[in-house]
């Protein structure tokens, strides 16, 4: 994982520069080289989303060798940067002493070098290649050092995933070599006809597919393009703003930092695709301020845990696994993103709520709080005067392009001009002369510039996603140009600022001493650091992006394996008969295989080999296509809190200092409704698949069915502690609101919407009057604590 945002906020190219020369010969061509593959990597992928020179089978070609090159590239590096790093050894490697230890580190970083080489190399020669490997090959035969350079594919794949992400995605894609290879051998409807050497190495890379099958296409436009994005934003800051955010609303709320974590962790992995890197990155800063609070270490890991892990099914993003279903399933990433909304918005409501009762609960709360709380902040004039702000800011927008006819460009600036004078307009207003308005105008400007800035970029991601509905790489691209553009335009309105209102601005380092540079030196300064960060962001995008090409490829080879052989098929049909054709069980089953499949996978790869096995078999049972495919993610999601791996609750209680079995105890109540919400999902289809009727009615039920659970797995209503008859009843209520449409085979559809939304007003009553300790003596809530 990369370092994070907050100390890229001040560039500092000197003192780059000075650490780059105090490195050895060695380290410094592999600093040079990391650098020029990892930022060729990121304008490369720019480029073709602009361009499109090529087909796009064929730049995933030519980005799995840079990508693979460039992560064995980094592994060498830090292996030849710290020869002795204990933090890294395996259960082989505590067996050696300090000395041996050194040694098969340098003896790996050599070979890393290698797979280097022999990645670019091989990478190469498929992409010279691919029109007859993709054509006469398949028909003439292929030549020896295909089918060699196939195998070093193959052999990197797996071994650049096991570094990556561990032994068990990579013993997978092993294991699919040897299931293809040794079928034959295996027993009942195991057995198949066998593959040779040769079929493995042409179906799994030099036929142009497994390893360059389409999820790599995917991974290589769709994914990359966002990947880097996302390391262009956090190199110019945005994850400081996004944990500010947090921080304002938590100033808000009684339970104060801690839904810090889960909004901050929500926007965060949405975007990075990985629960664990997700948890190490805002957890870093989250759970220390939690435990300041006063919450203890358990439930500090657990939250952040449970927060990083949802946040790969919220769109528009889903930590990339979006694009990845747009493309299996065949549909517009915008219905991809419409039905992942709601999913998305119960799960963050389950674990809101049950963050919330919980410091209620143990009284983690803080005194801290600003006057007239969330409502307050909500209702106040500030926030109604932003809201008035952006609803003219879009009036005008809508308005230049449907009436005044303007292109995208032209509406958008008339927009940004109308709402500088309307501001501008305000200040005069407010004010009782002219120097008064413009430093209340400035002062607008100088918190607009303290990150409200990064919503250009994030309005035209969304603007051409979900308005114009392109393609993720072209709204990729428009969103990576708008956030460079941005950064460009107000590193120099601050310097402009800096020199007309220095007391509301301030000053830079090189502005303080006795000799203030000209004008024209000091815009110099500022685009040469703008442009510094900007290329460190195309370096650390890159990078971030470089480990995902080998899981990518390993998915990729699983698959074809998989089909090839015909397991897929023959899955889904063993599947609905184990069931014994009943939907319950066959969910049940699904449920299991998929949270299995995703222990210690990346979410997005473990996504990929559920939906290609198990998705068929709901669909045989009548669930909707989208409706399977949301079903097996969800739970590949949830893998990553579920013992014994929970690589996200590893993490979590390593920083906590906490257990991991205890964390992961707090993590499994805090995210017990997410368990629940798949199921959910198919009994009220209309949560996916938009209805104008069923899904307000739907989604209103099965919302405060999700808050009766969470009282029932915290033991707490909001304001007393639950007794077990008590939680009895909310169980009964809450699963009556959120399943009741699955009765309808028996009772009719009428019938059950009735019975669901009584249900759930019941719930909401009782928790209604529980808040204000209404209710009567005889269902009161009991005292008492628990752990």
């Amino acid at each position: 994982m990369s370092e994070t945002a907050t100390d890229t906020e001040v560039p500092r190219p000197r003192e780059a520069l000075d650490d780059f020369l105090r490195r050895p010969a060695v380290e410094q061509v592999l600093v040079v080289l990391i650098t020029g593959m990892a930022i060729g990597l990121t304008l490369g992928t720019i480029f073709y989303a602009y361009a499109r020179p090529i087909v796009r089978t064929r730049f995933a070609v030519a980005f799995f060798g840079v990508g693979i090159g460039l992560y064995y590239l980094t592994q060498a590096l830090t292996l030849i940067e710290n020869p002795t790093d204990e933090s890294a050894r395996s259960a082989f490697t505590r067996q050696l002493g300090t000395r041996q230890y050194a040694i098969v580190r340098r003896v790996d970083s050599l070979v890393c070098l290698l797979a280097a080489v022999a990645g670019v190399a091989t990478g190469y020669y498929v992409y010279t290649a691919y029109f007859r490997l993709s054509r006469e090959a398949i028909v003439f035969g292929f030549t020896n050092t295909d089918l060699y350079v196939g195998l070093v594919v193959i052999g990197l794949t797996i071994d650049a995933t096991r570094r990556a992400y561990g032994w068990s995605i990579s013993l997978v894609a092993l294991a699919s070599v040897l299931y293809a290879l040794f079928g034959e051998s295996l027993p009942g409807f195991l057995s198949h006809p066998g593959f040779t050497l040769t079929d493995v190495v042409t179906f799994g890379a030099v036929r142009i597919s497994g390893v360059f099958s389409f999820i790599m296409e995917v991974g290589a436009t769709w994914v990359a393009i966002f990947i880097m994005f996302a390391g262009l934003a956090r190199a110019y800051g945005a994850l400081d703003v996004i944990l500010g955010a947090g921080q304002k609303i938590g100033n808000n709320l009684r339970s104060g930092v801690v839904h810090v974590a889960v909004i901050s962790s929500m926007a965060m992995g949405s975007i990075t695709g990985s629960a664990a890197a997700n948890t190490a990155t805002t957890g870093s800063f989250t759970i220390p301020m939690m435990k300041r609070q006063g919450v203890r270490s358990d439930y500090a890991a657990a939250i952040e845990s449970v927060a990083s892990s949802g946040g790969q099914i919220m769109p528009p993003v889903m930590g990339v696994a979006a694009f990845l279903m747009a493309d299996i399933i065949g549909v517009s990433y915008v219905e991809i993103i419409r039905a992942a909304l709601i999913p998305a918005l119960l799960f963050y409501f389950s674990a809101g709520i049950a963050v919330q009762f919980a410091v209620l609960r143990f009284g983690w709360v803080t005194e801290d709080v600003n006057e007239g709380g969330i409502l307050g902040s909500l209702f106040s004039a500030s926030t109604l005067l932003t809201g008035l702000y952006v609803a003219v800011l879009c009036g005008t927008f809508y308005a230049g392009q449907s009436i005044l006819s303007l292109g995208l460009l032209p509406s958008a600036a008339v927009a940004a001009a109308v709402l500088v004078v309307a501001r501008l307009l305000q200040a005069v207003a407010v004010t009782d002369d002219l120097k008064a308005a413009s430093r209340e105008f400035v002062g607008a400007l100088v918190r607009f510039f303290d990150g409200g800035h990064f919503g250009i970029p994030m309005a035209v991601l969304l603007y051409t996603l979900v308005v114009m509905e392109l393609s993720p790489m072209a709204a990729g691209l428009y969103t990576v140009i708008t956030i460079i553009a941005t950064m460009f335009v107000r590193d120099q309105l601050l310097l402009v600022g800096r020199r007309l209102f220095p007391d509301q601005f301030g000053r830079t380092a090189d502005e303080t001493g006795d000799e203030t540079p000209s004008f024209a030196t000091a815009s110099a300064a500022a685009l040469l650091r703008t442009g510094y960060t900007t290329f460190k962001g195309f370096k650390r995008g890159a990078l971030d992006m470089a480990p995902l090409v080998g899981v990518l490829a390993a998915m990729g080879l699983i698959i074809s394996m998989l089909t090839q052989t015909g397991l897929t098929s023959v899955i889904s049909v063993r599947m609905v008969a184990l069931g014994g054709g009943v939907l319950l069980v066959v969910l049940l089953l699904a449920m299991i295989t998929s949270i299995l499949f995703g222990l210690g996978m990346p979410t997005p790869a473990a996504y990929i080999l559920v939906a290609t096995l198990l998705t068929a078999p709901l669909q045989d049972l009548g669930v909707s296509e989208i409706t399977a495919h949301l079903f097996v993610f969800y739970f590949a999601m949830l893998s990553a809190i579920t013992p014994p791996v929970a690589v996200a609750v590893a993490v979590g209680s390593r920083i906590a200092d906490s257990g991991f079995m205890t964390s992961a105890k707090q993590a499994l109540r805090i995210g017990a409704a997410g368990f629940l919400i798949p199921f959910a999902l198919v009994a009220n289809d209309s949560l996916v698949n938009w209805s104008l009727t069923a899904t307000p009615v739907a989604t209103f039920a099965v919302f405060v069915g999700v808050v009766a659970l969470t009282a029932v797995t915290i033991g707490y209503d909001g304001r007393n502690v639950l007794s077990l008859p008590q939680r009895f009843v909310y169980l009964v209520l809450s699963f009556t609101a959120m399943y009741a449409p699955a009765t309808s085979y028996a009772v009719g559809d009428s019938t059950a919407v009735m019975v669901q939304v009584a249900a759930a007003v019941l719930a909401l009553t009782g928790l209604g009057l529980a808040h204000l300790e209404r209710l009567p003596t005889a269902f009161a809530a009991s005292a008492g604590d628990g752990d």
